[in-house]
């Protein structure tokens, strides 16, 4: 696991315009630059906010990643993913405790 690779990744994504246009013309070509596993690089082309958080990738990047470059980016949507139940999608939360 390469949290801090993984939490690179997605700064870069976040705050940098070339990384983000780079990362929408050819998203594996752009995460091959980084020591990641094939499972995280499905995990961030597949906008899997749940698995990255899972492997401890701090909430306010994967937000961030979300908010940034997902085609969903309704907040609804990214707390679905997380798992949240209907009271919890009333609130804001960038990650979700059980």
């Amino acid at each position: 696991m390469s949290r801090n690779v993984l939490e690179r990744v997605l700064w870069q994504l976040s705050v940098e315009r070339a990384a983000k246009d780079q990362f929408r013309k050819d998203a594996r070509l752009f995460l091959s630059r980084f020591a990641l596993s094939e499972e995280e690089v499905d995990m961030v082309i597949g906008f899997d906010v749940a698995a990255l958080q899972g492997l401890g990738v701090n909430p306010m990047l994967t937000m961030g990643f979300w908010q940034e470059l997902s085609e969903q980016r309704d907040m609804s949507i990214y707390k679905k993913r997380l798992g949240a139940t209907d009271e919890q999608l009333a609130g804001f939360s960038a990650a979700l405790k059980g």
